[in-house]
């Protein structure tokens, strides 16, 4: 029997849904409240380390391969015209774990969205959260839609800018900007010839790679550029300029699809990391919404299932919910603290040109030590 028997999530992404799911299969109850649609943008996502193990505990890791591929590699890096930098030795196999998956994250949402509303979760669009007030015996949460309810606890899984960060914790770490912007790039396309990293200097770097599902080309671009908002159109304009610097074949190839109606999603790379408590009376923060890092690890969406699948461990193991989330911190802050630190690390490197040599190498290879451990 756990300690509590219904919660609210605010946050329908992998770190909500992941909570949602895993609590659900240990008899708790959950509302989940996205403020978006669920339909997340159409980028790709890897699952390495231990994340395909948090899937399989979720139930849904043969769900996620049939709409991925297995296997994730260490790309090859190349400069701007096509010649080889370095080639990276294969991934280490993590014994006893679960095979790496690349994949689509919005196929992945809508997996993950299955899985929770067929245990049972109740999960609303457009709704999120106006205040939380504890009193002795529950959470009683104001909805956006003015609704008071009664809850056993809230979890805050609503992503860098959490509201629920900013109602518990007002005196939260700041998020800040790592340096770089991210640029992706989906189109649809058949394979094409020579996929992986090239490094283009002072601008930044990209990488390009096949999703079989949905047959389409999936460029990422780290650029070296002030924190901007950019138009569609001059995200195209960018880019088209961007990938003029390049003359290897592959990238010719990949210039042809550029078009202004292209689908090019801008972020920038912002990161946080809320030391302890991630917690504040029968309210925690998981997820982003306590240890937002950049892409350079590939490993953001692989914490937020890995915390979903660790907070219903705590819950039903523990004696009281005060137990609970102080176990949940001990066992993830040093994994997401190694992850944010070797990204934010990796992003100064690449800022300041840096070659991706030795010692890139060992700051991954020293990372990937650590998330190779169970969670």
């Amino acid at each position: 029997m756990t300690i509590v028997s219904k919660g609210l999530i605010v946050g329908g992404g992998i770190a909500g849904l992941s909570s949602a799911i895993a609590l659900q299969q240990a008899g708790v109850q959950c509302d989940v409240a996205e403020i978006g649609d669920l339909r997340p943008v159409g980028a790709g996502i890897g699952l390495a380390g231990r994340a395909p193990d948090a899937l399989d505990e979720l139930g849904v890791y043969d769900q996620v391969v049939a709409t991925g591929q297995l296997g994730l590699g260490r790309p090859v890096m190349y400069d701007a015209a096509g010649g080889v930098l370095s080639a990276a030795p294969p991934p280490d196999d993590i014994p006893g774990a679960r095979e790496p998956i690349g994949g689509y994250r919005p196929a992945l949402a809508e997996i993950l969205v299955k899985r929770a509303t067929e245990l049972g979760a109740r999960v609303e669009t457009g709704m999120s959260i106006e205040s939380i007030v504890d009193t002795a015996d529950a959470t009683v949460v104001t909805m956006t839609d003015g609704e008071v309810r009664s809850y056993d606890f809230v979890i805050g899984a609503d992503g860098i800018n959490s509201r629920t960060r900013s109602l518990a914790f007002p005196d939260a770490p700041e998020v800040r900007y790592a340096g770089q912007m991210s640029i992706r790039w989906v189109f649809p396309s058949d394979p094409v010839d020579g996929e992986g990293w090239y490094i283009s200097g002072e601008m930044g770097r990209m990488a390009f790679y096949h999703q079989p599902y949905p047959n389409a080309m999936y460029c990422p671009m780290v650029l070296n550029l002030p924190r901007t908002k950019m138009s569609q159109q001059e995200a195209y304009e960018f880019v088209k300029r961007f990938l003029d610097t390049y003359t290897a074949p592959a990238i010719v190839e990949l210039r042809k699809h550029l078009t202004p109606e292209s689908e090019l999603i801008v972020r920038p790379f912002d990161w946080m990391l809320m030391g302890k408590p991630w917690h504040r009376g029968r309210t925690l923060l998981i997820g982003d919404a306590a240890h937002a890092t950049t892409a350079h690890m590939g490993m953001g969406g692989g914490m937020a299932l890995e915390d979903g699948v660790v907070l219903a461990q705590c819950v039903t193991t523990a004696a009281s919910l005060e137990e609970a989330y102080e176990t949940f911190f001990d066992r993830r802050f040093e994994r997401v603290k190694t992850v944010v630190e070797t990204s934010v690390t990796l992003s100064e490197r690449e800022q300041q040109n840096l070659p991706p040599g030795p010692e890139n190498g060992r700051l991954m290879g020293r990372a990937m030590g650590v998330l190779a451990q169970p969670y």
